[in-house]
């Protein structure tokens, strides 16, 4: 009887022996597969850039009118001296 495949075999079933870490590990791989199914939210929309610049064209006429009336006002300032 040929038993030179022995000691491979039994150097195989000494990795095996101290199973102590077998049951915490197949306890950790479960909780992390639980935890993997959860579904996660929907990522948001981008914001939609504002076209409507009416607004800003009323202040723009505001601002200009600002600007003539302060011009208006330094001219008559110095026509007076």
């Amino acid at each position: 009887m040929n038993d030179a495949h022995l000691p491979a075999l039994q150097k195989r079933c000494r990795r095996f022996a101290n199973r102590k870490w077998l049951i915490p590990l197949a306890g950790l791989a479960f909780v992390l597969a639980c935890t993997s199914c959860s579904e996660s939210p929907p990522p948001k929309p981008p914001p939609i850039p504002v076209t409507d610049t009416e607004p800003v064209g009323e202040g723009l006429k505001v601002i200009g009118f600002a600007m003539l009336g302060a011009a208006v006002v330094v001219v008559l300032g110095k026509m007076i001296r």
